[in-house]
């Protein structure tokens, strides 16, 4: 079984890696933004657009969209807090809504891993429009290592 601590690359920097992921595939999609990270945490952004909104009367952004940014800013706390990049699988990712993303709104993802184990790692974090005080989302996590 993989292990969480083996062949972990190089130095990780999310600010490069986002330039780049933001240029392809589903990066490019969603059009997530690198914001801020730290030693096991990172924050990304992910601006409202219409292509992103579930229901167009109300101009509320999909859910699917906030469940995507949560979960890349979740795994990507887990390469700042292994210090490079290891592959990993979502096991597990929970959302609590507390509120919709309002039209408009940008939501704001700050995951941090709390705790990495030798097959598992342990994420937790909150999405909201730029007032943590009003949470749109908070998410736990576990991830898995793969080969």
């Amino acid at each position: 079984m993989s292990n969480f601590h083996d062949n972990v690359s190089g130095p990780f920097d999310p600010a490069t890696f986002f330039a780049m992921a933001r240029r392809v595939g589903h990066g490019r999609a969603l059009g997530l933004e690198y914001r801020a990270h730290g030693d096991n945490w990172v924050e990304l952004a992910l601006p409202w657009r219409p292509e992103l909104v579930s229901m167009p009367d109300s101009g509320i952004m999909a859910t699917g969209a906030i469940v995507s940014l949560v979960d890349t800013c979740s795994g990507t706390s887990i390469w700042q807090a292994l210090g490079g990049f290891r592959p990993a699988v979502t096991l597990d990712l929970r959302l609590d809504y507390l509120r919709p993303a309002a039209k408009g709104e940008t939501v704001i993802a700050r995951c941090e891993c709390y705790k990495v184990t030798r097959q598992v790692a342990f994420v937790r974090g909150v999405a909201h429009g730029g007032d943590e005080s009003r949470p749109i989302a908070h998410s736990a996590a576990t991830f898995v290592a793969v080969d």
